[in-house]
């Protein structure tokens, strides 16, 4: 804990002096800051880890992308097959929206979007958006949650790519582009990764300790996509087709001196998506949107108990979406958008009815910008209908963004936003865990930041700080069993507040080196508050740190790009008693990275070695699923 308490000081300290350019040149030191203004300028908080960050920050998959911004918090079970969902500011995870190339993901039997099933090769830009998106030209379903996390992807290189890692990861990728003729492109990729995941860990018993290896991990995922895009003057079309496939082990939870499972998860997930834009002139443009999408659960338990038996699931969602923007003055533009979503499930057993779901969403917005304000308002009108039962739900959202300066690039930003979610298929219906008398969770978020974007001579700087308060009724709260199961229950009133800072700064020594140091600390405090009798009042919420945050050092030079990063929180609590039994211990975990580019004759090649937890923490984000000690990982990229 004081090593916790110690780092978090020096973040803190460090906020006012450090930050990191958007992008760089790795041959030679250049700092571009493309988007950084559109993050600055945001009437929401928006922060971007492009491309280019991802190499520089020495990130080496997605759950160290995601640790990288600010307001996170990441659930992680563990190595290469562990499941990892994140939740933002205190908000469940299913308030936590993931939109995959501008459509966005579901997943109505959990709610919940694991990101290991997508690598971080084939991403081009993660970008977490908070509250109220300046954009309104989008699907009315990207509006409707909390938060929503953008993955996009890249599909406009050819590359092999081969990534070895400890315990047993093996990665090979093939992607492959071509253009049909001047206004269209095809791509394909296709990626494996093999994993044991049979990392050691320290298990702790009272004054005695023993080392053991992590068992039942064996993962096996495979995913494949093609991606269609067409082009002209006034019109664009996209598509893509998706395939996933993923048969792995699930690690139990870790007992004194018992560390076997029989739990066994095949997963499957195949989608077609396609998204058309059309510019009718210079005030009126249309945009269609439409996806199928099918997942299949095969959950196999050999040594069933608490009524927890193997079971198959087996998900489908229909969505057609369509939107129109009118721009009457060039400061000045409305839209309106229309979707409709219907999803249905059917288990095996272990869902007493066989739940469907029919969704309307309408958004209606519009947008003021000038040359130093921008104010945008929107009101999203939801119609569910659950098995029968229907529930209609307004929700109006209001964000502004003032430049103070008219030479400088200071921005104040304010929003407010009125949230809704309905609860999952799992959290009504699931056998023995399920209550179909779960209420839907309403929140109220406010936010109040700054952000700076600045340089002078080799020094380069953008900030951001930002102050929230977040009022949530009938918050939903899931407490996990396993990998597979969790408990869901109703806590009437939650209080969360924070603040989140995210910094990064460049110095360009000379033409061959320049540093570089990105930021990100998170304040938040999510407390119990419905019933100032009950002993439980005040206490925060399960698996949510109050402190967490993480800092990035790179040096690049002519040989090659270093970074040293570390990343941690403090103490959590794994259920909402707080009871000394139930206390995650804070950690911090150290990571270091060097990447090259390279030539042989014409051929472009890239390396990159990284030593993840280099002083061999020993940690659980989850209780009892003990996370990888000191690991390595080395990948080989060939373009083409």
């Amino acid at each position: 804990m004081k090593q916790t308490a110690l780092a978090l000081s020096l973040w803190l300290s460090g906020i006012t002096g450090f930050c990191q350019s958007d992008s760089i040149v790795l041959t030679e030191v250049q700092v571009s800051t493309n988007k950084v203004r559109n993050d600055i300028s945001s009437t929401s908080p928006i922060h971007t880890l492009s491309h280019q960050n991802i190499i520089s920050q020495g990130v080496t998959d997605i759950a160290d992308a995601l640790h990288r911004l600010p307001g996170i918090t990441l659930r992680d079970y563990g190595g290469a097959g562990g499941m990892k969902t994140v939740s933002v500011r205190g908000f469940g995870v299913q308030h936590t929206g993931v939109s995959y190339d501008g459509i966005a993901l579901s997943d109505c039997q959990t709610g919940q979007i694991d990101f290991q099933r997508y690598t971080l090769s084939s991403i081009n830009s993660i970008q977490l958006m908070v509250g109220d998106n300046e954009e309104i030209f989008q699907p009315a379903r990207n509006l409707s949650t909390a938060a929503m996390v953008g993955i996009n992807t890249n599909s406009k290189q050819s590359v092999a790519q081969i990534t070895c890692g400890a315990w047993g990861y093996v990665n090979p990728i093939l992607a492959y582009c071509f253009n049909v003729n001047e206004k269209t492109s095809l791509s394909a990729s296709a990626d494996f990764i093999y994993a044991e995941n049979n990392y050691g860990f320290t298990l702790e018993n009272v004054s005695t300790s023993s080392y053991e290896h992590r068992n039942h991990s064996r993962m096996k995922q495979g995913h494949g996509e093609v991606n269609f895009k067409a082009s002209g003057r006034r019109y664009s079309l996209t598509g893509k087709l998706y395939y996933y496939d993923n048969d792995r082990q699930l690690p139990g939870v870790v007992h004194y001196y018992v560390n076997d499972n029989d739990e066994n998860l095949h997963e499957q997930n195949a989608f077609g998506q396609v998204q058309f834009r059309r510019l009718f002139s210079d005030k009126f443009s249309f945009l269609i949107s439409g996806k199928w999408n099918w997942a299949m659960s095969d959950y196999k338990n050999e040594k069933p108990s608490g009524n927890i038996n193997s079971a198959s699931y087996w998900q489908r969602e229909g969505y057609g979406s369509a939107s129109l923007l009118y721009t009457p003055l060039t400061s000045l533009s409305f839209s309106y958008s229309a979707d409709y979503i219907f999803n249905s499930l059917n288990g095996e057993t272990y869902y007493e009815v066989k739940p469907y779901r029919h969704s309307i969403l309408q958004a209606f917005c519009g947008k003021w910008t000038d040359r130093r304000l921008s104010v945008v308002g929107k009101c999203l009108v939801g119609i569910y209908n659950n098995n029968g039962t229907s529930e209609t739900n307004v929700s109006p959202s209001a964000s502004a963004s003032y430049k103070l300066f008219k030479d400088k690039e200071l921005f104040i930003r304010a929003g407010w936003k009125d949230g809704f979610r309905m609860p999952s298929f799992n959290e009504l219906y699931y056998y023995h865990l399920g209550t179909p008398t779960l209420r839907p969770e309403r929140a109220m978020q406010w936010n109040v930041g700054i952000a700076q974007n600045a340089s002078s001579g080799a020094f380069h700087i953008n900030y951001s700080a930002d102050i929230y308060l977040n009022n949530i009724h009938d918050k939903i709260v899931s407490i996990p069993v396993n990998m597979f199961v969790w408990r869901n229950i109703n806590i009437d009133k939650v209080l969360a507040y924070g603040t989140d800072i995210c910094a990064n700064l460049s110095y360009a020594i000379n033409k061959q080196h320049s540093l570089e140091l990105a930021f990100n600390y998170s304040y938040q405090r999510v407390r119990n508050n419905t019933d100032s009798e009950s002993r439980y009042f005040g206490n925060q919420i399960a698996y949510t740190p109050e402190h967490s945050g993480s800092i990035t050092l790179g040096w690049q030079n002519q040989l090659a790009h270093f970074s040293l990063t570390t990343d941690g929180m403090n103490e959590r609590w794994t259920t909402n008693e707080h009871s000394e039994d139930t206390r995650l211990p804070g950690f911090m975990e150290w990571s270091a990275s060097a990447y090259k580019q390279f030539n042989i004759g014409s051929h472009h090649f890239s390396a990159q070695a990284s030593i993840s937890n280099i002083f061999n923490c020993q940690y659980d984000i989850v209780a009892r699923y003990p996370m990888p000690g000191r690991g390595w990982k080395f990948t080989l990229t060939y373009k083409f």
